[in-house]
């Protein structure tokens, strides 16, 4: 469709410039900018963030920080604040407690084996706008007619 208009575009002379640039758009990276550790660690924090705006008196309750660095004792140690924080229904009834403590529980069960940290070195952090973010690619669509006619499209 797109080689069409260009066509009927060029035939009727709406279209001077011997390119144009048909289209661009966002195209994210197959990998996570993050390594999986720091991605459960970040929606634990805000998990704890949330809690402590309502309790702050949770943090007693909740188990230590990993002391290593590593994958395994991330996941025991979200599992563990899951465990914790199960035990206080009156907490899981927010709203603002309940959706990222769901996607922790969906990041931990669902998700973790296919988290992958990039090794892309093409791919860039990406703004939509001021307040989005991507990380990927941008792809931009673009037509040449310079030389061609009509019948070449």
């Amino acid at each position: 469709m797109v080689g069409k208009t260009v066509e009927l575009a060029v035939k009727h002379d709406i279209i001077q410039s011997k390119s144009i640039i048909v289209d661009a758009t966002h195209t994210k990276a197959r990998y996570n900018q993050l390594t999986p550790q720091e991605i459960l660690r970040n929606r634990s924090k805000k998990v704890r963030k949330e809690i402590y705006s309502i309790d702050e008196s949770m943090k007693e309750k909740f188990p230590k920080k990993p002391q290593s660095d590593t994958i395994e004792a991330e996941i025991n140690y979200t599992q563990e604040l899951i465990k914790v924080i199960d035990q206080e229904p009156t907490l899981k009834n927010y709203p603002k407690i309940k959706e990222p403590l769901n996607l922790l529980k969906e990041t931990l069960e669902d998700d973790i084996e296919f988290l992958q940290e990039s090794n892309d070195p093409d791919a860039r952090v990406g703004h939509k706008s001021a307040d989005s973010a991507f990380f990927g690619y941008k792809t931009h669509i673009a037509m040449s007619y310079y030389g061609c006619n009509s019948n070449n499209w």
